[in-house]
């Protein structure tokens, strides 16, 4: 093999390696917004019960409930 083709396969490898390491990156960084995702409805859904515990609690009760 010439000089040039060597270069140029040695080229297709990186590229091809690049490739890969870019298809891996992207496909963790969708996991991790999957994740991010669930951990706000997560926690979205532990305020909306918060919120309706302390609206319960601070409703003014009835008078013969005293």
């Amino acid at each position: 093999m010439n000089k040039r083709m060597k270069k140029k396969y040695e080229l297709k490898n990186r590229v091809r390696t690049l490739e890969t390491h870019i298809d891996f990156l992207i496909d963790q960084n969708n996991q991790l917004w999957n994740i991010v995702e669930r951990n706000a409805q997560a926690t979205n859904s532990r305020f909306d019960k918060l919120e309706k515990q302390v609206v319960k609690s601070n409703a003014k009760k009835p008078f013969w409930k005293r």
